[in-house]
């Protein structure tokens, strides 16, 4: 999809969008998605001192993803004046999309079963529980979206916005996060203030759920209103109340991403004290 990006042939018309809906699903599902779920297989189980549930689940998990993905480009451009056969092979594997979904969340769920009483204790765990949870609403929600009965309503509303925060904030960033709580640590010796991480957490998880939620709420009634041919500034003024809402979880999550660069801070700053120690050498101490 690189290739063909930067072919000027395809840079035309529709052939452009159909370059862009492609090329933006091979960033989200075969690079910024597929590097994240290889951390949380990595250190959701180190978190927990335990195994991965299954190893076939996950193995199925990464194939099924390597197949379904690289199809679904134009589920975003349903109903638009793209090819008819495009859009379906887009929905089909859209459909496909449940396996690695289900597999993987399976797996990450069963790798957390019995061990729920260290989430309220550990500041990495409650990272990773709402990024596989949103990987397997935000992901399944997606392929419900595709469907050309759902896209009737929500096609090209606010409620896409909602989807596209659902995954890229909820699941990648939430399990990024999570990953860089568990190795940091352990690199530099140096671990935050829970407190100061469960500020970085909530902040992050109630900006995302009212950002979520306003839009989703919106865009649905912004749908409904141009079914019933409404004019689109209906539409706008129809939105202030849910861009409201949408600007207060905005400022959240922001304040959660200050919160994180001070957490992030204090785990990799350098103890110059320590350091100044360890370099001094056992002759020197003697003389």
């Amino acid at each position: 999809m690189v290739t063909i990006g930067y072919l000027p042939n395809y840079q035309n018309g529709l052939g452009e969008t159909i370059i862009q809906g492609y090329y933006m699903h091979q960033g989200v599902g075969m690079w910024f998605m597929t590097f994240t779920l290889g951390l949380t297989y990595y250190y959701l189980p180190s978190s927990l001192n335990k195994p991965i549930y299954s190893y076939s689940l996950g193995v199925l998990a990464f194939w099924t993803q390597m197949l379904f993905y690289t199809m679904i480009g134009t589920h975003h451009f349903v109903f638009s004046p793209l090819p008819w056969w495009l859009q379906t092979v887009a929905i089909v594997f859209s459909m496909g999309m449940f396996i690695p979904v289900v597999a993987g969340t399976t797996n990450f769920l069963m790798t957390m079963k019995g061990s729920w009483n260290q989430i309220s204790k550990s500041y990495v765990l409650p990272f990773f529980l709402v990024g596989v949870v949103f990987y397997f609403v935000g992901s399944s929600q997606g392929s419900f979206q595709a469907f050309r009965f759902t896209n009737y309503v929500w096609h090209f509303t606010d409620f896409n916005v909602a989807h596209s925060h659902m995954t890229m904030y909820g699941i990648i960033s939430f399990l990024l996060w999570a990953s860089i709580y568990a190795i940091l640590p352990k690199i530099t010796g140096r671990e935050p203030k829970q407190l100061f991480v469960g500020v970085h957490f909530w902040m992050a998880f109630i900006g995302l759920f009212a950002y979520m939620i306003s839009m989703m709420t919106g865009g649905t009634l912004k749908g409904l209103s141009w079914i019933e041919g409404n004019s689109f500034i209906e539409s706008v003024i129809l939105m202030k109340q849910y861009w409201v809402w949408r600007a207060i979880g905005g400022s959240l999550m922001f304040l959660s991403h200050l919160m994180f660069a001070y957490n992030f801070y204090v785990m990799a700053k350098m103890n110059r004290v320590k350091e100044s120690i360890q370099k001094v050498s056992p002759q020197t101490v003697t003389a």
